[in-house]
């Protein structure tokens, strides 16, 4: 089976920056971790942003995934906010880097593509013009954005809790999620 280096790049980068924060980790160092040669590495990937950015594109996919298959849209949402708790440590060191802005961007730009699809799959019939769509997705994806870097800071997070909190903010959510 072939190797998929494009994961293993990655994986070994979110193991490197876990230890040190990813302003200390360069290309050299990351592809001597990864035994891998200059010219593989940028045939797969423009710099470390980059690793940083198919990383969330694909955490995003596969939360996306999970999300689809839950009950209810709390469930959906419990997926997201356990996955981001799982990686807390990353978050948190990702927040603690010069790059921030950038991260905080691609950050929020993953919660409006997993809202957005996830609108879109368990909730077609949310009656907003898609004018208003936008902004609710702007809103949303900032301020959930906003929790979880707030939530990322700490040790212990009840995500089911959090996930439902959320969920009884957002329209047709209210319903689904137990108070």
């Amino acid at each position: 089976m072939p190797v998929d280096m494009k994961s293993v790049i990655a994986s070994t980068f979110a193991a490197m920056a876990k230890k040190t924060g990813i302003d200390k980790i360069t290309v050299k160092a990351l592809i001597a971790a990864c035994n891998i040669s200059r010219q593989t590495f940028y045939y797969h990937f423009q710099d470390i942003m980059d690793v940083v950015e198919w990383s969330a594109k694909q955490a995003t996919k596969d939360m996306l995934s999970r999300s689809l298959e839950a009950e209810n849209p709390a469930d959906a949402l419990n997926v997201f906010v356990s996955a981001v708790a799982e990686h807390h440590e990353l978050v948190r060191k990702l927040m603690e880097s010069q790059k921030r802005e950038q991260i905080e961007k691609l950050f929020v730009q993953a919660t409006r593509a997993y809202l957005e699809e996830l609108a879109r799959s368990k909730a077609p019939s949310l009656s907003l013009k898609y004018s208003d769509m936008e902004i609710a997705l702007d809103f949303w994806s900032f301020g959930i954005a906003g929790l979880l870097f707030k939530y990322c800071s700490q040790e212990r997070v009840d995500t089911k809790k959090l996930a439902e909190q959320i969920c009884r903010l957002l329209p047709e959510g209210r319903d689904s999620a137990s108070p």
